[in-house]
């Protein structure tokens, strides 16, 4: 009896089509993530703040607090994964058609410090944030990051006093204020200017 071979399906030779036509790319950017933050190597009300500086290293931020002290410890990796497209037809085998979604491994280590030093309090946290996705066409050797993480690289306040000076009248009146600089509190990274202190700055 002859056996009748059953057709390939549409839905694999599409999927051999795409593979053969993407490429796939990741991009990874590391923001202080070479030291372990747990919180149970410090004990409240024993744990001073030199001990922590000399097992983690000085914190990303600081502020004074009442009488004593707040850190702010984060480790950031940021990943972006990236799907590219490209035709071997006329000029489009140079270009290549990108789309990328972006994510970013958050780890927060909290520390508040009484007047004489010693820890009083501290939490610890870690989420995964969403960072969107993007979309770009470009040369088909390019790689270049399509997800906008600018929020989570951005540079100390406390290394940009001088040119504050120089800002905005609204910006610079509030940069006393300013919860980078360690006189008024701190806030994480990507923090949108929308809400809380950033309002006085009257940002765009």
């Amino acid at each position: 009896m002859r056996e009748n071979s059953s057709p390939i399906p549409w839905s694999c030779i599409l999927l051999l089509l795409i593979t053969g036509l993407c490429s796939c790319t990741a991009i990874s950017k590391k923001i202080d993530t070479e030291r372990t933050l747990d919180e149970r190597s410090f004990i409240l009300s024993e744990t001073h703040y030199r001990e922590v500086i000399s097992k983690i290293g000085p914190p990303s931020k600081l502020s004074k607090y009442n009488d004593g002290l707040v850190f702010l410890y984060e480790s950031i990796d940021i990943k972006e994964r990236q799907l590219g497209l490209n035709f071997n037809y006329n000029i489009f085998r140079w270009l290549k058609f990108s789309y990328a979604r972006g994510v970013a491994e958050r780890e927060t280590l909290l520390l508040i410090f009484g007047r004489d030093g010693y820890l009083i309090a501290k939490n610890y946290k870690e989420l995964i944030e969403n960072l969107g996705s993007g979309q770009a066409v470009s040369f088909l050797v390019s790689i270049e990051s399509l997800v906008d993480s600018s929020s989570l690289e951005g540079e100390p306040a406390s290394l940009t006093w001088g040119s504050s000076l120089l800002k905005p009248l609204p910006e610079a009146l509030n940069y006393p204020q300013n919860l980078g600089t360690g006189e008024s509190g701190i806030e994480q990274l990507g923090a949108p200017d929308s809400v809380g202190q950033h309002t006085l700055e009257l940002a765009e």
